[in-house]
């Protein structure tokens, strides 16, 4: 790494622990110099030439194999986003920006604020801003972020992140709700199946929120990634069990969100 350059897109994103589709988790490291400076080139390398908002990156602690923590020049956050937003659908950058948020919501807010108000029209900066408008604080995985983002593709009203339910275990914070309809969604990956606790937990939880009078459902991965007809259908269902009226006609049969 020659000076000045810097680790940015993707790379930065992983070496920051963000969450990243498995396509581009192990791709090619991406190095970014300023404008007019020499581009690495090599084999697994993609150079970039930025002008962006200085300071653009920053010395980050990186564990390594061994678990020592070795200085990398990293894109700062709000640079981390504004590369990656060139190499990323929307609903993956969106799941970027909501991890990054969840981190350090004022930080990284203020570093976006100040990337785009220097790279107003450069490239990502309206990927980023539109991932920005669509990111909600309080968000846990990437596949809450996607799951909140096909229930409203599906035309169903946004539902809060995270809020307060209390329920005879205390209050808990299911992934998704519609409060004023007492309807809540709940994603579950692979660990609420194949760990013990994780299902014991689970169950407990489901029955707090029925016996608090909640309507809960439960979304799998095969859910959100293969077929979302299933979940987008209860969701129908259940609100308007609960008097949710609408105009619009909902898109049940919309494609599921990209693999993970």
């Amino acid at each position: 790494m020659q000076q000045p350059a810097w680790f940015s897109n993707t790379t930065a994103a992983g070496l920051r622990g963000l969450p990243l589709p498995r396509a581009v988790e192990n791709g090619p490291l991406h190095v970014t110099v300023p404008r007019g400076a020499h581009t690495p080139r090599a084999q697994g390398i993609i150079g970039h030439q930025r002008d962006i908002a200085e300071p653009a990156y920053e010395q980050l602690l990186v564990p390594c194999s061994t678990g020592e923590l070795v200085p990398l020049p990293v894109a700062t956050i709000g640079a981390t986003l504004l590369t990656a937003a060139t190499d990323l659908e929307l609903p993956d950058l969106v799941a970027l920006v909501d991890a990054a948020r969840f981190s350090d919501e004022l930080a990284t807010l203020a570093d976006i604020d100040r990337m785009l108000a220097r790279s107003a029209r450069r490239a990502g900066a309206a990927a980023l801003r539109r991932a920005v408008d669509r990111s909600r604080p309080g968000v846990r995985s990437r596949p809450e972020s996607h799951l909140r983002l096909l229930l409203t593709q599906a035309g169903f009203p946004e539902p809060e992140v995270a809020p307060e339910v209390s329920t005879p275990l205390g209050l808990l914070h299911p992934d998704l709700a519609w409060p004023f309809y007492r309807v809540l969604i709940e994603y579950e990956g692979d660990g609420h199946r194949t760990d013990n606790r994780v299902f014991a937990r689970d169950l407990r939880r489901f029955d707090a929120f029925t016996d608090a009078e909640w309507s809960a459902i439960r979304c799998s991965r095969e859910d959100l990634y293969s077929d979302p007809s299933r979940v987008l259908g209860s969701v129908a269902r259940r609100l308007r069990a609960r008097g949710w009226r609408t105009r619009t006609r909902l898109r049940l049969a919309i494609p599921p969100m990209a693999r993970p």
